[in-house]
């Protein structure tokens, strides 16, 4: 116990300083989190039980996220790292479950792997920086999940850590995770758990377990612990709130039809499986030797606690694939599963590397052919950022590009005609990946390999979302905007907004900008307007010639800019 305690610390030691240098005082832009902000406001304003966004309804979603940005908010202050505190947070303790499970089921070097994988993934990444409770429910449906694993493990099957751990003990982390995952997102904390468990039951036909009184109280238990929400937000909003809860913001979300629903996140079946591919890089090219190594064979069985792992993550993939609704952040509780297989086949993979038989031998070739790419790109990746730092700029290719990345490039071209020491630390991390999976490859060094493919994954995400992304996100807030309408307004004096508000620009002004739906110029008139310049010139002349223009921002995105309007004179 004490062993588990110690490895859980350290784990999540190393992924809180591995989330910290990733950017996470960065600016808000227009990420969906940020509209969600006005929630945190209303729970500092005292309405604990049903916070609504401000300006907006109800909270969608059970509050649990909101309360704990509002205690960090009181600790940090109102500033961009207490918003995201709690998702920084959730995804740490989720990294350092997955390693201490492994230490106890899997093996330390497993384990290893399959935190270094999860922490290194860019999905998972960008889902710890974002402001939403998602990453919650990904930690509590994770731990939920790990807690049944081992309490439903074969006696003989256990690892000593984990042979002398009550089962009723596991039985009761795991309620409390599912009551909490509840509290962070609804039923989806409880649902998750059961597919995993209840998958990997049905495969092995253990009936008996299904129905088993332990089971039968962590779930119950569970239930009680996520229901107390709805009881109490009941009690205040009545038939309303549970119209709203139930039938608005989760049967029309799943089955998306009636009001509110249709084509709602509308997407195949078969959506989610690029994106996890694609989410899940550059671990992704270990994936078939993963499957080779997974392959039925008579003279090797799936350890249970692999075998669980494939259940959990096919389960909630299979859920939410069947799901007419599917936002991409939904997929995110697939991702700890489909880390601890990485995990496992690298360890696999590492022990193969004798090849005494086929399967290892397949396996070895099939690791070895996953580094190949990866030395050549972070090569490529190291020669063209030393280039650019030689050459003081990033020379922009003539085909066309999507917007972002050629602003990504011209961020790039900044730091290299700055010779910034974060991007030369980048040039040479990447040069140092690429040489030591080049080593590995010619002397079949599978051990050198995958810690050149850990560099570079480590390396490409600090690149990515601890230079470019917070670059990119000062080009694109309207932060300083709100700051200087802030200077610019009289004492007293409050702003509303033409149309609903831009997120960052809500969350950076100093009370939220109630939205108007068009200019007008009678005895109530607001004094001052913010909106955007095209939805300004587009007012009927006689509402415009009211207000004039005293404020504009850049054009940080696509909408253009945005302008502070004042009204004339006010008529009467």
């Amino acid at each position: 116990m004490r062993n588990s305690a110690a490895r859980f610390a350290a784990a999540f030691a190393v992924a809180c300083l591995f989330l910290a240098i990733l950017g996470p005082t960065a600016p808000f832009t227009r990420e969906l989190g940020v509209c969600e902000s006005g929630a945190v406001r209303d729970v500092l304003a005292g309405n604990v039980i049903l916070p609504r966004f401000i300006p907006g309804p109800y909270v969608h979603v059970p509050p649990l996220y909101w309360w704990v940005a509002a205690l960090c908010v009181k600790a940090l202050g109102w500033t961009e790292l207490a918003l995201r505190t709690p998702a920084l947070l959730g995804a740490a303790l989720t990294c350092a479950a997955i390693y201490a499970w492994g230490c106890a089921a899997i093996g330390r070097r497993a384990a290893f792997w399959s935190a270094a994988t999860l922490l290194t993934g860019h999905f998972f990444i960008d889902a710890a920086r974002q402001p939403r409770m998602d990453t919650l429910l990904a930690l509590f449906a994770t731990v939920a999940a790990l807690a049944l694993e081992r309490a439903l493990a074969p006696a003989n099957g256990r690892a000593p850590d984990a042979a002398g751990e009550p089962r009723s003990r596991l039985f009761a982390v795991a309620a409390l995770a599912i009551g909490l995952g509840i509290l962070a997102k609804g039923v989806l904390g409880i649902v998750l758990p059961a597919a995993a468990a209840g998958l990997y039951l049905l495969l092995r036909r253990r009936w008996r377990d299904i129905f088993s009184l332990g089971l039968i109280l962590t779930f119950t238990a569970g239930l009680a612990i996520g229901l107390a929400w709805y009881v109490a937000g009941y009690a205040e909003g009545g038939r309303k709130f549970l119209d709203w809860q139930l039938e608005m913001n989760l049967w029309s979300r799943f089955i998306p039809t009636g009001a509110g629903g249709a084509g709602y996140c509308a997407h195949p079946f078969w959506y989610f499986a690029p994106h996890v591919l694609a989410g899940f890089m550059p671990w992704t090219l270990y994936l078939p030797a993963a499957a080779i190594l997974l392959a039925p064979a008579r003279s090797r069985a799936i350890s249970e606690p692999i075998f669980y792992s494939l259940c959990w993550f096919a389960g909630i993939f299979l859920f939410f694939s069947s799901s007419q609704g599917k936002c991409l952040v939904y997929i995110l509780p697939a991702f700890p599963p489909l880390a601890i297989v990485a995990g496992y086949a690298i360890d696999g993979a590492l022990a193969s590397a004798s090849g005494d038989t086929r399967r290892e031998r397949w396996t070895a070739r099939a690791f070895t052919l996953a580094n190949a790419p990866i030395a050549l790109a972070a090569c490529a990746a190291a020669l063209a950022l030393g280039f650019a730092i030689w050459r003081g700029t990033v020379p922009m290719p003539r085909w066309h590009l999507h917007p972002g990345d050629r602003r990504a490039l011209e961020i790039a071209g900044a730091f290299a005609a700055r010779r910034a020491p974060a991007l030369i630390a980048v040039a040479i991390a990447f040069l140092t990946s690429g040489t030591l999976l080049a080593i590995g490859l010619v002397r079949a060094d599978l051990r050198r390999q995958a810690l050149g493919m850990l560099l570079f994954a480590v390396t490409a995400s600090f690149f990515w979302f601890g230079l470019i992304t917070p670059a990119q996100a000062e080009q694109e807030t309207l932060k300083g905007f709100a700051r200087a309408i802030a200077r610019v307004l009289p004492p007293g004096a409050a702003a509303v907004h033409l149309g609903l508000s831009d997120c960052d620009l809500n969350f950076y002004s100093p009370a939220p900008l109630e939205p108007i739906y068009r200019l007008r110029c009678g005895p109530d008139a607001p004094r001052f307007v913010v909106a955007r310049k095209a939805d300004f010139m587009a007012a009927a002349p006689a509402d415009r010639a009211c207000y004039a223009p005293i404020l504009e921002s850049a054009p940080v995105d696509s909408a253009g800019p945005r302008v502070l309007l004042k009204l004339n004179a006010r008529p009467g």
